[in-house]
């Protein structure tokens, strides 16, 4: 018997058999005592297999048998079903698939039985499955005559259903405990999986691993339940009108000719999820009924650029690929069919400043929806964006072949590569690939980075879903050890910019700094110095007394950009070029550069003669109107040297612009102290 704990300890030893103790207890957040208690259960278990145990070294690594390392990963030999103990928390989405799933009565003998544990373990686990329930409005009940059942609306158990099920086949096993615990036939999965590739045809769209492995199995025990007569309440609101003219509703149609007898709403059920299923790359985009979802992907870019004062690259492109993942979040949302959640909701803390600006971003899509967008697709969305901005970078030829195999989606494994990439410039990446997408590659691939470890010669490295720096740097440094048997150079990178500081000026040590590591890094250097690219500016450090300009009137807009943009000029974070381009940028629109109608921020492209990050603040004591009907009192110029080290500013004067008192309070100021003093308390934020 193994346990889930046990398996965890054994799949981190798999992975990676340099790992400690130490480094396990911080990963698996269990103490000594408990991984030394799993250690002795995974050696048990495997004895029980006939196969070597894995020994510890007096230094506390481990030394795996290479006959082990596909036991686990191929998810398809050793332990069985009956054999693996399943947690509290598994017990709870076992037993709520049961009941979703099964027709005859379910009484505690029967949950005592099947799961194999005693009855108040039953009694504890279908307790916390109740409070677990609660948010879908839904609730289990006993009666001597049926037994346990879930009470409430079909709709809401269908909302069940899709979470428990992508729950359940993320176990160990996953698929096998489905099968086992519901009653669905192998075969009848099979059948349903060769006509979800039938759709993937028609629709010209491939579903991601995660989703087409999990949907057969949805679409199996929502038959069951149709068949049983449990079918969605006539009153409940489907906008059959929305749904029924959908390519998708017509795959349905052609693909499962069979369902002809089920009612309509029910197939329009079966419609949404393939609307709202995760679709990793698209030859066709399905936009036909949702013609103001782009318009509105395009104000959301725009307001991305008006905050962050950075023009996006292939602006078209990333809406493209945006609106690959929005139209099923869209109805995910509107429909409260279960949202983007779990395994990826942390990401890199260099997306913080950038997931602000895109939650703001995102208000055309929620006036679209008539309702919030929740944060876990608003995590999505960041990745997706970062993503893109990420991979707009240095193009690396000549170097070792890399592949990402990730199952999660494609904004997740573009993320993922993209990190990756950035880190590891001795590789040039292929285009993340899905588990199938790979295993039907026969390019050359040196290395692989995958979620999972899969069956393959190629030497491969699991890493996590959403990896941060710090795991990015030991991964790099592992690597070229045990690849080149390079060692850490100890160059410290700050101390070389030092000392060239004493004999040149320099314009962007930060900028610097980076091209240097990147330098050193593509010459198989590795240095020990991390980058701060992470901005530590506040607003008070660009705006401030010499940034700051009161002035009674101007004639027009034009000179307002050039009196406002007078601190900036004098010192020499910017040239007349800068200017020029704003004033050219500017002439037909204006809509852009306005934070809460109130602050106007125009800026240009760092390329047009931006020497240093700067602000400067104008404040009239008469409205001037800018192109496009925009009237406003307060401008600030906005000098960007990179996309990072002025967004925390930004987001700073954001807040300040949608508050009206500060703003009156600024407007009716007479000194430059009195505008300070506001922008120092935002500065604190």
């Amino acid at each position: 018997m193994i346990d889930e704990r046990s398996m965890k300890v054994l799949q981190e030893i798999l992975n990676n058999q340099n790992t400690t103790l130490s480094v396990l207890e911080s990963k698996l957040g269990i103490n000594r005592r408990q991984i030394n208690y799993s250690f002795e259960k995974i050696n048990y278990w495997i004895s029980s297999l006939n196969q070597p145990k894995i020994e510890r070294t007096k230094t506390g690594n481990f030394i795996v048998p290479s006959s082990l390392i596909h036991i686990l990963p191929l998810n398809n030999e050793g332990i069985d079903v009956e054999t693996y103990i399943l947690s509290e928390n598994e017990r709870i989405a076992v037993i709520q698939l049961m009941l979703l799933s099964r027709d005859e009565e379910l009484s505690l003998i029967h949950f005592t039985s099947t799961l194999g544990v005693g009855k108040n373990t039953i009694l504890r686990t279908i307790k916390a499955a109740q409070c677990d329930l609660e948010k879908y409005q839904l609730k289990i009940i006993y009666s001597r005559q049926d037994g346990y059942r879930i009470q409430g609306q079909e709709f809401d158990k269908r909302r069940l259903l899709i979470t428990v099920v992508q729950s359940v086949i993320s176990f160990y096993k996953g698929e096998e405990i489905i099968i086992h615990y519901s009653g669905i036939k192998d075969k009848e999965v099979e059948t349903l999986r060769k006509k979800l590739e039938q759709i993937e045809v028609h629709l010209s769209i491939k579903f991601t691993d995660e989703r087409l492995l999990a949907l057969p199995y949805i679409i199996a025990v929502w038959i069951n339940r149709v068949n049983q007569g449990k079918i969605i309440e006539p009153n409940f609101n489907i906008d059959f009108s929305e749904l029924k003219d959908t390519k998708e509703y017509h795959a349905v149609v052609n693909v499962f000719p069979e369902f002809e007898v089920i009612p309509p709403k029910e197939l329009l059920f079966l419609t949404l999820q393939l609307i709202t299923i995760n679709i990793s790359s698209s030859q066709v985009l399905n936009d036909d009924k949702l013609p103001d979802l782009k318009d509105a992907l395009f104000e959301m870019v725009k307001i991305i650029e008006n905050i962050s004062a950075f023009e996006i690259p292939h602006k078209q492109e990333l809406i493209d690929k945006l609106f690959l993942h929005v139209k099923p979040a869209y109805y995910r949302i509107k429909y409260n069919l279960g949202f983007m959640t779990s395994t990826f909701i942390q990401f890199d803390e260099k997306l913080e400043d950038l997931h602000e600006i895109v939650k703001v971003s995102t208000s055309p899509i929620e006036s679209l929806l008539g309702c919030s967008i929740p944060e876990s697709e608003n995590i999505f969305l960041t990745m997706i964006v970062g993503g893109w901005l990420t991979r707009h970078g240095v193009q690396l030829n000549n170097k070792k072949i890399a592949a990402v195999v990730c199952p999660n989606g494609l904004s997740v494994s573009k993320l993922l590569q993209a990190s990756l990439k950035s880190g590891l410039p001795e590789f040039t990446f292929l285009e993340s690939m899905s588990h199938r997408e790979f295993y039907n590659y026969k390019g050359k691939v040196d290395i692989l980075f995958t979620t999972q470890r899969l069956s393959t010669d190629i030497k491969q490295y699991i890493v996590p879903v959403v990896i941060n720096e710090r795991e990015r740097n030991e991964l790099r440094k592992r690597i070229l050890h045990e690849k080149y048997g390079f060692v850490s150079s100890h160059i410290d990178l700050k101390e070389l910019i030092r000392v060239i500081s004493k004999h040149a000026e320099i314009k962007d040590s930060n900028g610097l700094l980076k091209s240097l590591n990147r330098y050193f890094g593509e010459s198989n250097f590795v240095s020990n110095t991390e980058v701060e690219t992470k901005s530590t500016l506040t607003l008070k450090d660009l705006i401030y007394s010499e940034t700051i300009i009161i002035q009674d009137k101007v004639k027009d807009w034009k000179e307002a950009l050039w009196l406002a943009s007078e601190p900036l000029l004098k010192d020499m974070y910017i040239g007349h070029k800068y200017v020029e381009s704003m004033i050219e940028q500017y002439q037909h629109d204006s809509r852009y550069i306005m934070l809460a109608n109130n602050i106007a921020i125009p800026h240009s492209r760092p390329e047009n003669d931006v020497y240093q990050v700067g602000m400067s603040f104008l404040k009239l004591n008469e409205p001037v109107e800018f192109s496009g009907g925009n009237s406003v009192k307060l401008i600030c110029v906005i000098a960007a040297v990179d996309k990072e080290q002025h967004i925390r500013p930004i987001l700073q004067l954001r807040r300040l612009a949608e508050s009206q008192t500060d703003i009156e309070s600024i407007k009716n100021a007479n000194t430059k102290k009195e505008i300070f003093s506001i922008v120092d308390e935002f500065s604190k934020g």
